[in-house]
């Protein structure tokens, strides 16, 4: 079966007759979103990115980018002229999460004009998410399963190794203290502690054993 096209970013530029900082402001407000990596580079979606290449799309795209939520209206055009948005939900975007998104986005945009976004670790989260869920409807589309990802755990901790899963390390931590559990599995318990906090596996509060009916303790949480 063969892979299905995918787009470099030049491609897309070219294709979608875009220059570098419009497609960022695309990417943004989550209206592209790459749907794979060839190492550190996006790959796009040849077919979606080709369903973008027409006129129509275009004028709504770089509608979106010049997007003034006060006016309701692109910012480019003059305030005399007349303009009808296209008949789309949510113009220029497309559901109401993005929308208010992006009304947060260009809200502070605005407001430190000329300087950069003041918050960039919140745009590299909103892009962080809108491509995992692009690559996840990409691959329910073409059938691509993607390799399960090991939830075990193979560390060596001061020449002492450690092999456990997540799910029996959180078992273990809350079935006795934390001195016994790291006797067990032959470490300090400082290091079992820094372990845990590594693998974001929550660890029980203090006294919690000092319960003596293990009922009215507090139950392990979920990973």
């Amino acid at each position: 079966m063969a892979d299905p096209p995918l787009y470099q970013e030049h491609e897309v530029l070219k294709r979608l007759k875009l220059r570098p900082s419009e497609l960022e402001a695309l990417l943004n407000v989550g209206i592209i979103a790459p749907v794979a990596r060839r190492g550190s580079d996006p790959m796009y979606c040849a077919a979606t990115i080709d369903a973008l290449a027409t006129s129509y799309q275009h004028t709504r795209m770089g509608c979106a980018i010049w997007w003034d939520f006060d006016l309701g209206r692109p910012s480019f055009l003059p305030a005399h002229a007349e303009w009808s948005p296209p008949n789309v939900p949510f113009y220029p975007f497309d559901d109401a999460e993005q929308q208010a998104w992006a009304r947060r986005v260009y809200k502070l945009k605005k407001a430190c004009a000329p300087g950069p976004y003041p918050y960039p670790d919140r745009l590299a989260r909103y892009r962080a998410r809108m491509e995992d869920k692009a690559t996840k409807a990409f691959e329910r589309e073409h059938g691509i399963k993607r390799p399960r990802k090991s939830r075990g755990i193979d560390v060596r901790i001061r020449r002492t190794r450690v092999q456990i899963t997540r799910a029996k390390l959180r078992d273990l931590v809350w079935s006795k203290t934390l001195i016994r559990a790291a006797a067990d599995l032959g470490i300090k318990e400082t290091a079992l502690r820094f372990l845990c906090k590594r693998q974001n596996i929550p660890l029980p509060t203090r006294g919690h054993f000092n319960w003596k009916d293990p009922k009215k303790r507090p139950p392990k949480p979920t990973l």
